[in-house]
């Protein structure tokens, strides 16, 4: 992968000059009125590095392990449904940078492409994240895909029997198309 961004800052950049504004909000944006948002926002922001100089760093291993598997980074890529609105090749982007840099896919079952297409995108772990939608006989018919594609393990999301209130989103009318 060429070094195409130096600071986090750019990547902001470059992502809301290439998105339209309801999928900016979307990926921005949180439940609600997004209190809880702005809390962890303030919670991670109260946390600080203490700064080591002088200190010989030539041997850091920054490796981790999750459920077996070694991670490069201990760093792990969350579900974001509705990728494709965010690049032409929705969650198989994701699956390839989990690849690339070494870490975990925990793969939306409301994005796209199909479980399967994201599945053979990379030989990395990927997870797969349940919402039960359906009756037992839906569940079961999904699970076996999700096993069938090589899936390592399930994360289950069972909050959102519906789409969510997100504020923003419903003053601009607009829904994710998962």
């Amino acid at each position: 992968m060429a070094l195409d961004f130096v600071t986090n800052q750019e990547i902001i950049v470059a992502a809301r000059r290439n998105l339209t504004q309801n999928v900016w909000d979307y990926l921005t944006g949180g439940a609600e009125s997004e209190t809880t948002m702005r809390r962890n926002r303030y919670g991670l922001d109260s946390l600080a590095f203490r700064p080591r100089v002088l200190v010989d760093v030539s041997k850091i291993d920054t490796a981790a392990t999750f459920l077996g598997h070694k991670l490069k980074i201990p760093v792990m890529l969350a579900p974001i449904g509705s990728l494709q609105s965010l690049t032409p090749e929705g969650g198989v982007a994701v699956a390839k940078a989990a690849a690339e840099f070494g870490t975990i896919n925990f793969v939306s079952s409301v994005t796209q492409p199909s479980l399967e297409e994201i599945a053979a995108a990379s030989d990395s772990p990927k997870i797969y994240q349940l919402y039960v939608q359906g009756d037992l006989n839906w569940v079961e018919n999904l699970l076996k895909r999700v096993k069938h594609a090589g899936y390592t393990a399930l994360c289950l999301t069972v909050d959102t029997a519906h789409y969510g209130h997100r504020e923003r989103q419903m003053m601009d009318r607009w829904l994710p198309p998962s």
